[in-house]
């Protein structure tokens, strides 16, 4: 088996890519930068399986910049799709995003309609469209829309969150619930995928809902650090900002209903929230 992974450069690529690598002995894994490479010129002649990650995502979104999302995310993807499915590729996995869903808050489900409202979540929802169109029986097509992804040297809001986990001494308490999805849970999920030749549009997240409050304990702990939680700040804080966007990314409620992550049986989550903190700090 021979699988291409576009976006060598962005933090899951890498990761997914020496995973992916350990795990499928008798294949060929190869990593493509696509952006600045005209299509037509992109050999996939021998490729069974492509995943693409290439994208345009932590951008300042301006009008300006609305044309260039739709270029990258939606117009490559779709090349990228019908020169692969030309050429014989069986399977493509597109990573898209919970953005496509757009400001909603607390539970997503299968009744959720999608709304996006930034360009990325548009253009991508876009990209799924065109990409569901060309499937067939013998181009299987998969939509990942995962949620926030952590891990090792991840890039984003969880290295923020992990530098004040370790410098407070105290902390918000906040009853919030959010999902996420550490790395390794991701790259098995997406190694399953593969194995089972799947088709379709999954939502992976981790076994438990994160807790903001929760997630700073856990790092606290990797260093022996004592936080003190306090419910106090956690109201005065709501009271100040609650309608602010920073506060509703932190600590507002977005999260996937359990059975629209179902997939076999979940083993592709080998870590739980405890575990994955500790390969993430340790790391």
């Amino acid at each position: 088996m021979n699988i291409l992974v576009t976006g060598e450069t962005g933090y899951i690529a890498k990761s997914l890519s020496a995973y992916l690598t350990s795990k499928l002995i008798d294949s060929s894994l190869f990593q493509k930068s696509v952006q600045n490479r005209a299509i037509n010129n992109l050999n996939l002649e021998e490729i069974d399986v492509l995943i693409h990650l290439a994208a345009l995502v932590h951008k300042k979104e301006t009008p300006n910049s609305e044309e260039l999302y739709y270029q990258v995310n939606t117009e490559l993807t779709h090349q990228l799709a019908m020169k692969a499915k030309s050429t014989g590729v069986k399977q493509f996995i597109f990573f898209s995003t919970m953005a496509v869903y757009g400001d909603v808050q607390g539970e997503i489900n299968y009744q959720t309609k999608t709304n996006p409202v930034t360009f990325y979540g548009k253009s991508k929802l876009v990209a799924e469209k065109k990409l569901l169109e060309l499937q067939d029986e013998h181009f299987k097509v998969c939509i990942v829309r995962p949620p926030m992804i952590y891990g090792p040297k991840c890039p984003g809001n969880y290295s923020l969150l992990s530098k004040l986990s370790r410098k407070t001494f105290i902390f918000p308490k906040v009853e919030n619930k959010r999902s996420m999805l550490f790395i390794n849970n991701l790259n098995e999920f997406i190694f399953q995928l593969i194995q089972n030749k799947e088709s379709g549009t999954f939502h992976p997240q981790d076994p438990q809902y994160i807790n903001t409050s929760s997630m700073v304990r856990e790092i606290s702990k990797v260093y022996g650090k004592s936080i003190h939680f306090n419910k106090l700040v956690g109201k005065i804080l709501k009271l100040l900002i609650g309608n602010k966007k920073i506060y509703k990314k932190v600590y507002g409620d977005l999260y996937y209903e359990r059975e629209l992550s179902l997939y076999k049986d979940n083993s592709y989550q080998k870590f739980n929230l405890e575990q994955a903190i500790a390969i993430t700090e340790r790391e």
